[in-house]
């Protein structure tokens, strides 16, 4: 009985990790859209949205 409600509470705590990770990840990004809006770089968008790569290196350069 002890085991299948550790279980359940893992499975709980692993969905609620996911659902805050997923708002930070979010957030992050609209943090990187706006300053990419904010100083004009807009041609940067489309890409940033499908290219992780070029995501994490403005996500440096932006300390975000």
């Amino acid at each position: 009985m002890g085991g299948k409600v550790l279980e359940l509470e893992s499975e709980r705590l692993k969905a609620e990790g996911q659902a805050i990770g997923q708002v930070q990840g979010e957030a992050r990004l609209g943090s990187l859209i706006t300053r990419l809006i904010q100083e004009q770089r807009t041609e940067e968008i489309p890409i940033v949205s499908t290219d992780a790569t070029r995501r994490e290196q403005l996500y440096k350069e932006y300390n975000l």
